[in-house]
């Protein structure tokens, strides 16, 4: 079977959050592999994880009436 090298470049274009849980497809057990020899791509992991998680944490805010009027006229919607 051949192996692929992953690069750091193929890592930052399909790093998810995901990638911590145990998916088992064969692109992320490679990038896990190199995740363990990374420290670069290890710290960008851990930035966006943590990017990531207080984005969760901030609440959800309601537009005010106008906004949501206005939004609405730019979509073309009608409440």
């Amino acid at each position: 079977m051949k192996q692929t090298k992953v690069h750091c470049s193929d890592v930052v274009k399909h790093i998810c959050d995901e990638l911590d849980q145990k998916l088992n497809s064969k692109q992320c057990r490679e990038i896990k592999q190199h995740l363990t020899k990374c420290p670069n791509c290890t710290a960008y992991l851990d930035s966006m994880t943590k990017t990531i998680r207080l984005y969760k944490l901030q609440p959800n805010p309601r537009p005010s009436q106008q906004s949501r009027k206005k939004l609405y006229a730019i979509l073309k919607l009608h409440p």
